[in-house]
């Protein structure tokens, strides 16, 4: 069976090692206390295996969960996850083809309006799906993979795997710790019947319309679906605010999504991973639903604004690392970002609001939003981008230049663009605005500079390559090669 390359699996395990060798160092004496500590502070702690489970990696603990979250829900705490490895994930078939799905997903880690805050700690414990779990589109009635449908609706026909933690309309939820593991190369998919995959649950951590949620040391990856879901449904401007944290987070080889935020006020994201989104394998297929991406901003009956991701690495995906399409969108930032595209965009920011602070974007970035009004047109400050292939971590990046196109507006302040041996961007609105900004590339391809330049420009390129100026406005210095013209 096609797995990965083995240079990307070690890479990932040893990223992983040390992602771990940090969280262990730092927390494990808070987490490694005994249960008589935990009863003997008053606490509300409780640990998994007082419900029954069996961190064997062999047995089913679904019903184990099940009644922790029970417990949670009505009297809040904190649940402890023993070290090992946890076998969860149950379906039912519905028998019917007036059911709505063919297989649904039994709860694992479900919260439905809880008042008490809800913590989940989970270092050195793994929830792994189990094998066989049906994913896609199978006939209600027989339980096989069915596309057809001869009888019953689209949903009739519905699979969906699992959600281990699934939050909703709950005052505060805080997930710590887990690492939960989809285990899609083990899961019985169905062919998709359309072109964008599979568009199901089955999804690492689930999260709608929660007051509070942090989520935090947790490494999720090869799930059916996403990663992370955040939403607010039915959220308007005039509701008060609810901060969401990510921090310290990995998500890998994930179906569709690193990250889908598809509706929220104030969503920060430090220091996480967001990468090889639809490269996982199922019987050598590959598990993928579109978009693919790294991170998916859109909005669903929702708003989203005040977006901080910080520190962020994101890289590899099937998809654009970013993608945001014709969004509504409000003071989304970024901050020492790291974006790689090896098979796809690197970036395809194409909604409004979207800033990137001190960022680097390897690979192809295309479709940056511009606008009429300066305040929703994409703004870059300190950026690089490049088609160094030294950059990427598989050697590979995608893409023969840039394209920013549609970009009225959009100011690139001190930003430095390096095409190596490629070629630099092409733009064909000329009021895009470059600020103190330098462009090199070693290949033999004309630029043509059609925009407006401001302050210093830098152009190095062979000398018998041309700077088409004709359709540009420059206001300031510009040197060619080290001259000043």
């Amino acid at each position: 069976m096609i797995r990965r390359k083995n240079t990307d699996y070690n890479r990932s395990l040893f990223i992983y090692s040390v992602f771990l060798f940090f969280i262990f160092a730092f927390n494990v004496p808070a987490q490694s206390q005994s249960h008589t500590v935990y009863k003997n502070r008053g606490s509300k702690a409780l640990h998994i295996k007082s419900f029954g489970a069996i961190a064997n990696g062999n047995t089913n603990c679904t019903e184990a969960f099940q009644k922790a979250a029970a417990y949670l829900q009505k009297n809040g705490g904190t649940l402890i996850i023993d070290p090992g490895t946890y076998i969860v994930g149950k379906q039912r078939l519905s028998g019917s083809y007036l059911a709505g799905s063919s297989y649904f997903e039994e709860p694992i880690l479900e919260f439905k309006n809880a008042a008490k805050p809800i913590i989940i700690k989970g270092y050195k414990a793994i929830l792994k799906a189990a094998d066989g779990l049906k994913y896609g589109f199978f006939n209600p009635i027989t339980g096989l993979p069915d596309s057809i449908r001869k009888e019953g609706n689209r949903s009739s026909y519905y699979a969906t795997g699992y959600i281990f933690v699934n939050a909703v309309g709950c005052k505060s939820v805080s997930v710590k710790g887990l690492t939960l593991d989809g285990n899609s190369e083990k899961l019985n998919i169905s062919p998709s019947d359309d072109d964008i995959g599979i568009q199901l649950m089955a999804t690492g951590i689930r999260m709608y319309n929660n007051k509070s949620v942090d989520i935090e040391d947790c490494y999720i990856h090869d799930c059916g679906l996403d990663a992370i879901i955040i939403a607010w449904t039915g959220l308007k401007n005039t509701d008060p605010i609810y901060p969401h944290t990510i921090k310290n987070v990995i998500a890998r080889y994930n179906g569709r999504q690193g990250l889908s935020w598809v509706g929220g006020n104030n969503l920060t994201v430090i220091n996480s991973q967001f990468s090889s989104t639809g490269k996982a394998f199922n019987n050598n297929l590959p598990v993928v639903s579109k978009p693919s991406a790294g991170i998916d901003i859109e909005v669903e009956n929702s708003i989203i604004k005040n977006g901080h991701f910080i520190n962020c690495y994101v890289n590899d995906n099937a998809g654009p690392g970013i993608i945001s399409i014709g969004q509504e969108t409000y003071n989304i930032i970024f901050k020492n970002c790291t974006f790689i595209g090896t098979s796809n965009s690197a970036a395809y920011p194409k909604s409004a609001g979207f800033s990137f602070d001190s960022c680097t974007f390897v690979g192809k970035v295309e479709r940056i939003f511009g606008s009429s009004d300066k305040s929703k047109a994409t703004f870059f400050k300190d950026c690089l981008f490049t088609m160094d292939k030294k950059m990427s971590p598989t050697g590979k990046v995608f893409g023969d230049r840039c394209e920013f196109y549609e970009a009225q507006n959009v100011v690139f302040d001190h930003c430095r663009f390096d095409a190596d041996s490629r070629a630099l961007p092409v733009f064909n609105n000329k009021e895009i605005v470059f600020v103190n900004c330098s462009f090199s590339q070693d290949s033999n391809t004309d630029f043509n500079a059609s925009a407006i330049f401001k302050g210093t420009t830098h152009f190095y390129i062979p000398e018998k390559k041309i700077v088409k100026t004709d359709e540009s406005k420059f206001e300031g210095e510009v040197i060619f090669n080290h001259n000043s013209l």
